[in-house]
């Protein structure tokens, strides 16, 4: 009765362990493909070899093994030593078990010749100087084609793993203490002893499919014999299933030995752009791992090389399919790589057969400014080297043309001095290939003398002429530009810069004042190149500290009546002669407005005066496009020339250096603060008034 309530009791102690997982299933991986993919988690020397599992590793010893994930919990693990083994390599190996991924923790079941040992995994080290458990075999030793099978229970009495040779018992290990082996989720795997013919086959597991998947990353580059060069850039590249986590990139110099960080965390996206390090090794891999706990975890299957960088010279440009015009100005370049001398560069017109100097020797900086020769030829090259030797050396990557000059464009008109209006039609001449050569003209104009271009036309008929209405924007220092609209070349510009110009520019000239005070003078100027029989305009103070108090009409326009509005926003201003008289062409101030400054205006500091909503009308009454040009009213001490902040002696005697021309010349600030009486200089008057201000 106590014997079947045992039984009871342990059934269901089995039942209960593995109830979370589906039915017992029996997997065979017969390594039958190229290599071991994503359902192994092994070191890199595990390589398959003529449909057999090997470890490749030159070195000799258990440093190297292979976990199985697809099943979980085994209680059954087999394989066959191939036949194309020894006996050295039969009894070279064996099965790991009850391996806790998490912990690294587990066992080694050990055949070898007369002993049958169980060792310990502690830290993911097989510790063959500790045994768990040993007995003598009963069977013969171990040989190429035996079929190794290892039964796993967990009993009450402890761990317990029976071994059969071709289906005979060869012994039973125990241990009672049961170290190792108490997860929920547990591997078996395989170790083979580095540097033997101990090569197996037909895998086979009887256990349980975990629930979820195992998850698992598979280095796909480097992973093994490529060579990288120092400070070259790669991809570093893997795959993953069942895992999308960070992952932690480690690399090793010396086998996997020891791992040094690339990369701490980063996105589980496949790949990971690397500077090769200055560690130049034969003996390098790249480990990939969950950056969490390096479970999944996969490194590079055999070794790559980080070379040193190579001493080399690269011709960039012309490196091919270039086509340059011949005596036209070009720039050769070129990268040099741990070399630093001078350079020789040469040119070959026979795709590389033969070759003339460009220059004998020149430094060697990436670049080199080629007045080209006249000889043409589709089939040119570049070769630059190192002056003293030839080496390192390197030539275009394929032929460049140089083409006979091509034909040239002129511009005659505008090409300089002239003065076109705001506005009219203006013609754009000039001279050169006919359409069949050249059939479109891109135009440009400039208004800071070709410093910078903006687009007339990309596609103009070349016919010699274009029409061109005038923008509005008034400058001294214009010019034109043509060039062939199909690649710029050839092309052409104004030799000398010409004007745009208005037929009427209004502008509002600086001003100042004193918070506080009244009357302070600001003037609108006006430069026209045609009589104006009238006009309007709205003036605008930016911070409305100004108050317009009194408008008159000077200069030119004395003998015109103005009308003002002025709505605490802004002033309107009306210009008309009752006679129809006109403000002459000519030059200077057509209005005096007398502004009261706020006390709340801040010093310094100055208000933005804007001209808006402007009309004017010529002599026959036409409307004229004026430009117009802003100013500011600074706000400022008066008399307080050295902008000390006080009017003092100091003042007076720079106003006197001033008027005497000795020292520096007034500055435009003293300017502001000496023009007592507002009339744009800096006089005796003034000089007074400081004087009173002081005394």
């Amino acid at each position: 009765m106590k014997n079947r309530y045992l039984s009871w009791t342990l059934a269901l102690l089995l039942i209960s362990a593995f109830s979370a997982y589906a039915q017992l299933v029996t997997q065979v991986d017969d390594f039958n493909r190229a290599s071991l993919g994503s359902n192994w988690s092994a070191d890199a020397a595990y390589q398959i070899s003529s449909n057999a599992l090997d470890n490749t590793s030159t070195e000799a010893g258990w440093n190297f093994y292979g976990i199985y994930l697809p099943i979980i919990n085994a209680t059954e693990v087999s394989f066959k030593w191939a036949t194309t083994g020894d006996v050295e390599g039969a009894n070279s190996g064996g099965a790991i078990v009850m391996f806790d991924r998490t912990l690294l923790t587990g066992y080694f079941i050990l055949r070898r010749f007369g002993n049958l040992d169980l060792h310990p995994i502690i830290g993911g080290i097989i510790k063959r100087d500790i045994v768990v458990a040993s007995v003598t075999p009963a069977l013969s030793n171990p040989k190429p084609g035996d079929i190794m099978k290892v039964a796993i229970a967990k009993l009450s009495g402890g761990h317990q793993f029976t071994l059969y040779i071709n289906g005979a018992q060869d012994g039973r290990l125990t241990d009672t203490a049961k170290l190792y082996g108490n997860g929920s989720t547990l591997h078996v795997g395989v170790a083979l002893y580095g540097q033997r013919n101990n090569n197996i086959d037909d895998y086979t597991v009887k256990g349980y499919e975990p629930a979820v998947p195992i998850p698992s990353i598979t280095v796909t580059s480097p992973n093994g014999g490529e060579s990288w060069y120092v400070n070259s850039s790669h991809n570093i590249t893997w795959s993953s299933a069942n895992f999308s986590g960070n992952v932690k990139i480690d690399l090793s110099i010396n086998g996997g030995s020891t791992w040094s960080t690339v990369a701490a965390s980063v996105a589980n996206s496949g790949s990971y752009t690397w500077t090769v390090p200055n560690s130049p090794a034969t003996t390098c891999k790249i480990r990939v791992a969950d950056a969490t706990d390096s479970d999944p975890t996969d490194m590079s299957n055999s070794n790559f090389t980080i070379a040193p960088e190579p001493v080399e010279l690269r011709v960039t440009s012309p490196n091919g399919g270039e086509s340059w015009y011949a005596g036209s100005v070009q720039t050769i370049t070129w990268t040099a790589t741990v070399y630093s001398g001078t350079v020789k560069i040469e040119l070959s017109l026979d795709g590389g057969l033969t070759y003339s100097t460009v220059t004998a020797s020149t430094t060697n900086n990436g670049s080199y400014i080629w007045n080209l020769t006249t000889s043409t030829s589709t089939a040119c090259r570049i070769r630059i080297s190192d002056t003293a030797d030839g080496d390192p050396v390197d030539i275009s990557n394929a032929d460049f043309t140089i083409a006979p000059p091509p034909p040239t464009l002129q511009l005659t008109k505008p090409n300089g001095g002239e003065s076109w209006l705001i506005g009219t039609q203006q013609e754009i001449r000039w001279t050169g290939p006919g359409a069949v050569d050249i059939p479109l003209i891109r135009i440009y104009y400039s208004v800071d003398d070709g410093v910078s271009w903006t687009l007339i036309t990309s596609s103009a008929s070349n016919s010699g002429l274009f029409l061109w209405t005038v923008p509005n924007q008034p400058t001294p220092t214009a010019r034109i530009r043509i060039e062939d609209a199909a690649d710029a070349v050839p092309q052409d510009m104004s030799d000398n810069a010409f004007a745009i110009s208005a037929l009427v520019n209004l502008q509002a000239k600086d001003g100042s004042g004193q918070p506080g005070s009244a009357n302070a003078k600001l003037y609108i100027w006006m430069d026209n190149l045609t009589n104006v029989r009238g006009l309007s305009f709205r003036v605008n103070d930016s911070d409305n500290n100004l108050t317009a108090m009194d408008v008159l009409p000077v200069g030119r326009a004395s003998g015109f009546t103005i009308t003002e509005v002025d709505n605490g926003t802004y002033l309107t201003v009306f210009l008309v002669h009752m006679s129809g008289g006109v403000i002459p062409v000519g030059s200077g101030a057509i209005v005096q407005i007398s502004y009261n400054v706020s006390a709340g205006a801040t010093i310094p500091g100055y208000s933005d005066i804007i001209l808006t909503d402007v009309t004017v009308a010529d002599a026959n009454s036409d409307l004229v496009v004026p430009t117009l040009m802003p100013g500011k009213f600074y706000y400022v001490l008066k008399g307080d020339i050295d902008g000390s902040g006080a009017v003092t002696s100091l003042d007076i005697d720079r106003g006197v250096d001033i008027l005497l021309k000795r020292g520096a010349a007034m500055t435009p600030p003293e300017l502001l603060s000496g023009d007592m009486d507002a009339d744009g200089d800096f006089d005796l008057f003034d000089l007074m008034a400081i004087f009173d201000i002081v005394y």
